[in-house]
């Protein structure tokens, strides 16, 4: 066949689309430069190429025929998936100081929906107005590296590699005083790292002060942020310190700063070039020398680029950039952080001897969780609080979850030599005969020694392989 250069996704998919006869992955993606995953219609993983693997450091033998449900994967791909539409963005997981972005494409065979194409390539992060280069040595593996937390850091949660280096680029943020701009999805625990930070701080034994930019009405949001004078408009019966005064020489934490209007976002940056304000009303200019930090769940480059979000402000915020995994990324630390759950919230409900059954561990950490850790909390909190005999069982979870759970069973607990479809559906004979011989010539190499391992001749391997044009 003809092998094209691609560089487009959409140009991509247009290969993919054909014929199964008329295309091999391998021979199409495996020297790009760009990481490809390929899923069918159920949510079955049938591809990913030798860069896919070096930038999430997984092996594909791994992934091939699994359920992305049931992978370390994010939530751009599985909303492509569910949504059946394509899908630009960036992933708030990054690969040494590059962020990894990412463009998916609907597979579209005879106006039937196929499954979804997903192409990750490394985009680097901006900082100060300048780009960061990735380190010459930088294809290291994170499980080659050793990592030492102060007690700050110890305290929160979490082994997967991806959190720990997250962690480990906080903790060297925390003995500076440069602004930190922490991104992720919410619930991730963007206010508990900024702590975390602030606690390993020269400043740690002065004033830690957050104020949600977000929830705040736009026209109270300067006297909370800088404060007022008595009688400076309607209401203003006494004089106010704003949160910016009441830092002091600690640390300020801007909570949802993507959500600030144009005019705040204008008198913030002032704040942070002049290190100085004056509270509404007043006359006098009043220092700033509080470290200040960050958080937002907003995509702020495609803000800046729709004009919804000051450049320069951007630039001024971004010095330090972190970026937390949401939970379906560091899935190998659900056990952990549903052991510390059920102990801190059964204290603190009074209930001392509840007991959650392994199947229902398991259905928790099978899980997405699109609201991340907060989720994760408060289904915990319901279930302890609910509990009749103080027992959590299967039955008990909600349906969201036990039910996702019941239909990927056996692909989760590996037992059965039957994996239903994402839908539960059973497949034809055909389609298990399918998956078998495809399986047994790519692990075996040979139509005889696939044959042998599956109690038939070499030529039966042969007719089945031509029949279902897996040669």
């Amino acid at each position: 066949m003809r092998i094209a250069k691609i560089n487009d996704i959409s140009k991509a998919s247009k290969f993919v689309e054909m014929d199964n006869h008329e295309y091999n992955y391998s021979h199409l993606f495996c020297n790009m430069c760009d990481g490809i995953c390929i899923i069918n219609e159920y949510g079955y993983i049938e591809y990913v190429n030798g860069a896919y693997e070096k930038i999430f450091h997984v092996d594909r033998n791994d992934l091939v025929g699994k359920s992305i449900f049931m992978t370390l994967n994010d939530d751009i791909i599985l909303s492509s998936f569910r949504e059946r539409r394509s899908i630009k963005g960036k992933l708030n997981y990054y690969h040494g100081n590059s962020q990894i972005s990412e463009s998916t494409t609907i597979i579209d065979r005879n106006k039937s929906f196929s499954g979804v194409i997903a192409m990750y390539s490394k985009c680097e992060i901006e900082a100060r107005g300048n780009m960061i280069k990735m380190p010459a040595n930088s294809n290291i593996s994170h499980s080659e590296r050793q990592y030492k937390f102060d007690q700050a850091f110890n305290d929160i949660i979490g082994e997967s590699e991806v959190f720990k280096k997250v962690m480990y680029r906080a903790q060297k943020a925390s003995r500076t005083s440069s602004i930190v701009l922490i991104r992720g999805e919410s619930g991730t625990g963007k206010e508990v790292i900024a702590k975390a930070i602030h606690k390993n701080s020269k400043r740690s034994k002065e004033p830690f002060i957050t104020i949600n930019c977000g929830a705040i009405p736009s026209n109270l949001l300067e006297s909370e942020l800088f404060g007022h004078e008595q009688g400076s408009f309607t209401g203003a019966v006494r004089k106010k310190i704003g949160k910016f005064e009441q830092a002091g020489k600690g640390t300020i934490f801007l909570d949802e700063v993507g959500d600030l209007p144009l005019d705040m976002q204008v008198k913030l940056l002032r704040v942070l070039q002049e290190k100085e304000f004056v509270r509404v009303g007043g006359e006098q200019t009043i220092e700033v020398d509080a470290r200040i930090m960050a958080a937002t769940n907003r995509n702020l480059e495609e803000m800046v680029e729709r004009k919804e979000y000051r450049e320069d402000l951007y630039y001024r915020l971004n010095v330090i950039p972190l970026y937390l995994p949401a939970l379906r990324e560091r899935k190998r630390d659900l056990p952990l952080l549903i052991n510390y759950f059920i102990d801190k919230l059964s204290k603190k409900i009074g209930i001392h001897s509840i007991n959650f059954t392994k199947e229902a561990k398991k259905a928790l950490c099978s899980y997405d969780w699109p609201g991340n850790i907060r989720e994760l909390e408060n289904i915990i909190e319901q279930l302890i609080v609910l509990s009749d005999d103080n027992i959590i069982d299967i039955d008990d979870i909600p349906g969201r979850i036990s039910g996702f759970y019941d239909v990927n069973r056996p692909s989760i607990q590996g037992y059965s030599l039957i994996n239903l479809k994402i839908n539960g559906d059973i497949a034809t004979m055909e389609d298990y005969e399918r998956e078998i011989i495809k399986h047994a010539i790519k692990r075996f190499g040979s139509f005889n020694a696939a044959g042998k391992a599956l109690g038939v001749t070499h030529k039966t391997v042969a007719t089945k392989a031509r029949k279902y044009n897996l040669v």
